[in-house]
């Protein structure tokens, strides 16, 4: 079975790590996944949606299509397959507006016209059904042979945070905490590893640079991770990768308790909820308090994600989703 998988950015860890993490699985189960960028101008838009007739299934990752680019698409592919990872439905929580009326429109017409839709959470696939007629749910996994389950230093006092520069506006929910701690005489430090960065009043911070070569080292180095989020609709689309990244390292997680953070942290197992100064405060400091609580949070959810998110347990999901279409 060969596929043509077309995303926006090629150059977006997101898109990696959903598209071509997977080929190396998908072909020894004789899924040929062929992963190309749908950017450019309209005429070499047109020519790649074209090339779709040679390839049993299109897999289009997040882009919403024109009307006319779907019918063209919907016309050449055989199979066509939608999958995301984000409430595209809405703008992100960087506007001032997140609502689009266009953007529904696009997302309902793409889900319908779809014979298969993938979503990387509960959440967006309840979007999706309001259209679609097939729906499978499968996360974005986490590759755990990258990261060493080591347990967090006896001594830690890093309290860290993963993501693009665009999301550090989510740290405004934890910043206050933060602060309270640092004033408070709490010993420790924290580190954001991003393409950018923020200072938080009275905070030691590290400012370390995303790399991929370095992604494990610098998750490994942390003693606790943070994924804040607001409450709106983009973020209650968020699919806890971030939390994931932390677990995969055997680091616990403090969290918001908004989108897939929900069901993915476990209160008192793997980490703790909050959704408030005293309530980041308070899991923060007992976290960075007890040693054998970082290191049990840990375990627990390394556990998980070798369990539910790790690459060998989800790519034979997505391989079976694929086959499906063959029927």
């Amino acid at each position: 079975m060969n596929i043509l998988a077309l995303t926006p950015d090629l150059s977006l860890a997101s898109s990696r790590l959903r598209l071509s993490q997977y080929i190396p699985i998908l072909d020894a189960a004789g899924i040929k996944l062929e992963v190309g960028e749908y950017r450019g101008g309209a005429r070499t838009r047109l020519e790649l949606l074209r090339s779709a007739r040679e390839y049993q299934a299109v897999l289009l990752h997040r882009k919403l299509i024109n009307p006319l680019e779907l019918k063209i698409l919907r016309s050449r592919a055989r199979r066509l397959v939608f999958d995301f990872d984000d409430a595209v439905m809405f703008r992100d929580s960087n506007s001032a507006r997140q609502d689009s009326a266009a953007r529904r429109r696009r997302f309902a017409a793409l889900t319908a016209a779809a014979d298969l839709v993938i979503a990387g959470n509960d959440y967006l696939a309840g979007w999706a059904r309001r259209r679609a007629g097939r729906v499978a749910v499968i996360p974005t996994p986490v590759d755990l042979t990258k990261f060493p389950a080591d347990p967090p230093p006896p001594d830690g006092s890093t309290v860290g945070w993963i993501g693009s520069a665009p999301n550090l506006l989510y740290l405004d929910q934890a910043a206050p905490a933060l602060t309270l701690l640092a004033r408070r005489g709490v010993d420790f430090v924290f580190k954001i590893i991003s393409d950018g960065f923020v200072d938080i009043e009275g905070v030691r911070t590290v400012k370390k640079r995303w790399s991929e070569a370095e992604e494990a080292s610098e998750l490994a180095s942390l003693s606790v991770g943070i994924a804040p989020l607001r409450s709106d609709p983009w973020a209650e689309g968020k699919c806890g990768f971030k939390v994931l990244q932390y677990f995969a390292a055997a680091r616990p997680a403090v969290c918001s308790p908004v989108g897939a953070n929900r069901s993915i942290v476990r209160p008192g197992i793997n980490g703790f909820w909050a959704d408030s100064v005293s309530e980041w405060a308070e899991a923060l400091k007992k976290l960075l308090d007890s040693p054998r609580l970082r290191e049990e949070s840990g375990r627990n959810g390394r556990k998980l994600v070798e369990q539910e998110f790790s690459l060998r347990a989800v790519a034979p999901r997505l391989a079976a989703a694929l086959r499906s279409l063959e029927r």
